[in-house]
């Protein structure tokens, strides 16, 4: 026998930005610098919104919002670099968050294109990841940019990534949990 259950639903209040933004800095996040080649040449933005998506086949997501430089150059690119940061590298994330259009960033690092997209790789990036752009995802104020793995690269095992918590730049220490995953 089946029985139907009608209840009433709670009333949902939803979140103000400022508290979704108070809770969201207590979730730690890597720091990167998605990086992308324009009509102008080569273009980029410090992104913490950045994850894996799948395995099989890699793939990797990146959140862009709508009213940064590099959505305007994301939503006509094939292709997009994910260059992960490291503890030391904070300056270079500030440079990369800055929307100054009458300074280039690219003029103060030293950068290469990438092998398998051209997209910037940053010279003392930690590792990169280049993606080719297989969907743009509208989602509120920002845009999902999902992206097939062509190539991976570490250039720095060994270096501790930056990470952004608190509303500040912080790096990982400590010993490793009893159940950190092994290398195999």
């Amino acid at each position: 026998m089946t029985e139907s259950v009608t209840r009433t639903a709670p009333e949902v209040r939803g979140a103000d930005a400022e508290e979704f933004r108070a809770v969201m800095r207590h979730f730690p996040t890597g720091v990167t610098v998605l990086t992308t080649i324009g009509p102008a040449g080569p273009h980029g933005m410090t992104a913490n919104a950045v994850m894996s998506l799948s395995l099989h086949p890699p793939t990797a997501l990146a959140a862009v919002n709508h009213e940064t430089n590099t959505y305007a150059i994301l939503r006509n690119a094939s292709s997009f670099a994910i260059n992960f940061l490291a503890a030391d590298q904070e300056e270079l994330a500030v440079l990369f968050a800055r929307s100054n259009p009458r300074e280039d960033p690219f003029d103060r690092v030293a950068w290469r294109p990438s092998p398998e997209t051209g997209d910037p790789v940053l010279a003392a990036s930690v590792a990169v990841l280049e993606c080719r752009l297989e969907q743009r995802i509208p989602v509120a104020d920002h845009s999902l940019m999902v992206g097939a793995v062509a190539g991976s690269y570490i250039h720095r095992p060994d270096a501790a990534p930056l990470v952004f918590t608190r509303g500040g730049f912080r790096t990982v220490t400590g010993s490793p949990l009893q159940h950190e995953e092994k290398d195999a």
